[in-house]
């Protein structure tokens, strides 16, 4: 029997950019966002994927023109995304100019799976390609080493081509070996960047201004800060203000940049442009500000508070007993989504453990099933990912270590089988899928006492309505025998496990 979609009931998840213990009056401030969020912001429509409305690389002239050949050549890249068209050019324009006024910092706010990555690794390599003496102009930071080593291996496609070193600085290798790629100490003690480019996340960064002998920033000229939303929630900013000192730039000289300081000869100091990119990110300014943005100019895909989701995605929720969120999953994956290729959230690992078990246990062995969680080595998690990419694996079940950023080619399908605790959680586990112009679908598992709560507690304006999939028990009823010797299995081997752990 096949799953039926109601089409008669529509919600939307509401916004949740507000404290619930603000007072009615800061409530209303909250909304009255500065013009450079609001009137002044650049607008751009992410939904325009399609190769007949987006910009050709042969087309565009302010781009040089052995780049464009990589783009076409080596990326395979044809057209321009929207959010590309719109910063590509802003940021090669601002780099023409010579005012001595500092550049004002950008915030890039587009849905995931729109080309944000390529929308500030294109221009800035360009910007900074003419460079005479090897320097340190470009640092990159992301919240997690895996997201890091996937931005180092885009940069690194189109340095290379261009003779711009860049590193990797993630815990990947030792610190050692870090500190070895960076600098090189010359005969008369002296010491050279070996390095253009730094691709990083926020603490080993630290690590290395503090403890890298020769490690200089003061020709740093451009901070992106990718994944901007979680760099600012997990990391406390004092990271910035050493960033600062090590560039011997204080803060306040920028933010507090008035005309008559043109000629101060403080001012002769290259100030670098901070770069904010996400799918998330906040509109609330006073949290920006923690970064000590300069006459900030926001790049967004939507003109509210919304969150925009890629045209091409099918959101559905399915509203479900927590004893047969399993069961419902195995007969989704064999009698509705066959065999697409499949990736499912959950909270936990050891609810990792116990959703992929079982699913081995139900789905038939050509169907095949793996995980992955934070505690796996990152051998394993990369060579579980290449199978899921090339087909040899169907159904991947993970944790949160995969929600954000990662980029794995033609997931057909992303199903939560928790309910996401916020709307950039829900948003971030969804964008797996429907990247870069291709469909996509994503399926929230409701719990039916926790359908109010879906309802108001991820929270955000959302143009994408979801719709209901209606499952009930005799769908699946065939199955149950066959789960409940599935739940029985698993429990003995839960058991087997604790005795070991024992001895």
């Amino acid at each position: 029997m096949s799953i039926e979609e109601k089409h008669d009931e529509d919600f939307t998840i509401f916004p949740n950019i507000l404290d619930e213990n603000l007072s009615s009056k800061k409530r209303k401030d909250l909304y009255r966002l500065p013009e450079w969020m609001s009137s002044l912001a650049k607008r751009f429509d992410s939904r325009q994927l399609q190769t007949e409305t987006t910009i050709s690389i042969n087309q565009i002239d302010y781009l040089d023109e052995d780049i464009r050949s990589i783009l076409i050549n080596n990326l395979s890249i044809q057209y321009l995304f929207p959010v590309q068209s719109q910063v590509i050019p802003y940021l090669i324009q601002q780099n023409q100019s010579h005012s001595p006024i500092p550049l004002a910092d950008i915030c890039v706010s587009s849905p995931t799976g729109s080309g944000k990555t390529l929308a500030y690794v294109i221009p800035l390599l360009q910007c900074i390609r003419h460079r005479v003496i090897r320097a340190i102009r470009i640092i990159i930071l992301l919240p997690v080493q895996d997201l890091a080593e996937q931005v180092y291996h885009v940069v690194n496609q189109i340095g290379n081509k261009l003779q711009l070193k860049t590193a990797l600085l993630a815990g990947q290798q030792s610190f050692e070996d870090e500190q070895k790629i960076l600098v090189k100490q010359q005969l008369n003690g002296s010491w050279t960047s070996s390095i253009d480019i730094i691709v990083c996340t926020p603490g080993r960064l630290v690590e290395h201004i503090s403890r890298t002998s020769g490690f200089s920033l003061i020709h740093l000229r451009y901070l992106v800060i990718d994944e901007a939303d979680r760099i600012i929630d997990e990391f406390k900013q004092d990271w910035l203000n050493i960033l600062d000192n090590a560039v011997d730039l204080s803060s306040n000289l920028k933010n507090n940049f008035q005309p008559y300081m043109l000629s101060q000869s403080s001012l002769n100091r290259k100030i670098y442009q901070k770069l904010l990119f996400s799918a998330t990110l906040t509109h609330n300014p006073e949290i920006l500000q923690q970064l000590n943005l300069f006459h900030p100019i926001l790049f967004s895909s939507s003109s509210s508070t919304s969150i925009i989701m890629p045209s091409t995605l099918r959101e559905n929720f399915i509203i479900c007993s927590i004893t047969y969120k399993p069961l419902i999953i195995a007969y989704l994956i064999q009698n509705q989504l066959h065999s697409e290729r499949i990736m499912i959230f959950v909270h936990s690992k050891k609810d990792v453990d116990r959703l992929s078990s079982l699913l081995k246990l139900l789905l038939p062995d050509n169907i095949k099933v793996s995980h992955i969680s934070r505690k796996l080595p990152s051998k394993k998690i990369q060579t579980r990912l290449n199978m899921f990419e090339h087909g040899q694996i169907q159904i991947l079940v993970c944790s949160d270590v995969l929600a954000r950023g990662i980029d794995i080619p033609n997931i057909d399908c992303v199903i939560l089988y928790d309910l996401p605790k916020n709307i950039r959680t829900y948003t971030h586990r969804i964008g797996r899928t429907a990247r870069a112009g291709k469909l996509g679908r994503s399926i929230t598992m409701v719990e039916k006492e926790r359908l109010i709560m879906f309802r108001t507690t991820i929270k955000t304006y959302r143009r994408n309505k979801l719709k209901p999939m209606n499952i009930r028990k005799e769908n699946f009823s065939f199955m149950l025998n066959d789960y409940q010797k599935a739940l029985e299995i698993f429990s003995s081997q839960e058991q087997k496990k604790k005795l070991k752990q024992k001895k």
